[in-house]
């Protein structure tokens, strides 16, 4: 288990906070966002009427004295949480880090968050990755190589740039086999780091510049969740699933999804409000012109059940719905007590 269940930096780094001067102990509240925001060395300069420079000594000086207070102070629980980084592979993405340490409550609270910001910032024992130009801003422990991991997503991204399709990290593995020296936690946690490649569905890893893996507009989210369902969905599922998915901050419109649907021709209505993605095999048309479709592709006359399992396979239509069909006379012609030809 990588979370920390008893953990509460909040409690951890008060405590610690406490033994500072009091403007350190405003410089540091405000500088890791203790308050309603993150502020800025000149913002609270203006404040405290001191100059950027002097704050940031008052800072530099603050994080001193709590590194040595928290390392005198709680020698087994940096251990644990060092334990935790390395069951996620050693490197999190700073976003992600409250989320995999800390309990869901605690990690909901505001302050328990930048208070473990804090508590990591002061841990010689882990890097800090930030303004990176191949890597989000991330916690990474001190025993692994930044360049390694950038080394290992530069390859793989070459790689899919070839193969021009998502990929699994063990897929990857067998085309650089060096990789392999490296843990699979450490391999398996870069792409939630990287710039270039992103985490898709069915374990699979793209580039983050395709917008079949990474989309931006409601058409490609559509499409997204279509493909990850690997099933036809009615407009209103595909709604919900791109919210679940929470690509964004973007409000999720059903009747623009609908309108989207019928204008993309890499969707197919199959059924009522149902939709399928046409690479699936699926193609335009009302059912009477799947039937008519069906049966010129037919060697001769058609069953109805043949009929019904053909073009079931195109439409997710009720067998009535079929007969129904077969009962137009200028396009079909029925042969003795239950087989079809085209008129």
């Amino acid at each position: 288990m990588s979370k920390l269940n008893d953990f509460s930096p909040l409690k951890v780094m008060e405590r610690e906070i406490a033994t500072l001067k009091p403007n350190e102990q405003k410089v540091i509240r405000k500088r890791f966002g203790f308050h309603d925001k993150v502020y800025s060395l000149a913002a609270i300069g203006r404040e405290l009427r001191l100059s950027r420079e002097r704050v940031r000594q008052i800072q530099r000086d603050a994080l001193i004295k709590l590194t040595r207070g928290v390392i005198k102070s709680n020698q087994e629980l940096i251990k644990r949480v060092i334990k935790a980084m390395e069951a996620h592979g050693g490197i999190v993405n700073k976003g992600e880090v409250a989320d995999k340490l800390l309990t869901s409550k605690a990690a909901s609270n505001k302050l328990e968050r930048a208070s473990l910001d804090l508590f990591i910032t002061i841990l010689p024992e882990i890097e800090n990755i930030e303004k990176h130009k191949d890597l989000h801003d991330s916690w990474m422990l001190v025993t692994l190589s930044k360049n390694n991991a950038v080394k290992v997503l530069k390859e793989w991204a070459s790689e899919l740039s070839n193969i021009k399709k998502p990929e699994k990290v063990e897929v990857l593995l067998e085309k650089f086999p060096n990789h392999k020296k490296h843990s699979i936690t450490f391999l398996s946690a870069l792409p939630r780091v990287s710039r270039e490649i992103i985490e898709t569905y069915n374990d699979r890893v793209g580039l983050v510049s395709w917008p079949e893996v990474n989309p931006k507009t409601i058409r490609d989210k559509i499409y997204y969740v279509l493909r990850k369902s690997q099933k036809p969905l009615h407009f209103t599922e595909i709604g919900r699933a791109i919210k679940q998915e929470n690509f964004d901050d973007k409000k999720v419109v059903v009747a623009t999804i609908h309108n989207e649907l019928i204008a993309d021709k890499r969707y197919v209505l199959v059924g009522r409000g149902i939709y399928a993605l046409s690479e699936w095999g699926y193609k335009k048309g009302t059912v009477r012109e799947i039937i008519k479709k069906v049966l010129e592709e037919s060697d001769g006359a058609m069953e109805l059940d043949d009929i019904y399992d053909k073009v079931t396979k195109q439409r997710i239509v009720r067998k009535n719905t079929i007969l129904i069909n077969l009962q137009s006379k200028s396009m079909f012609k029925k042969i003795g007590t239950n087989k079809f030809i085209l008129a």
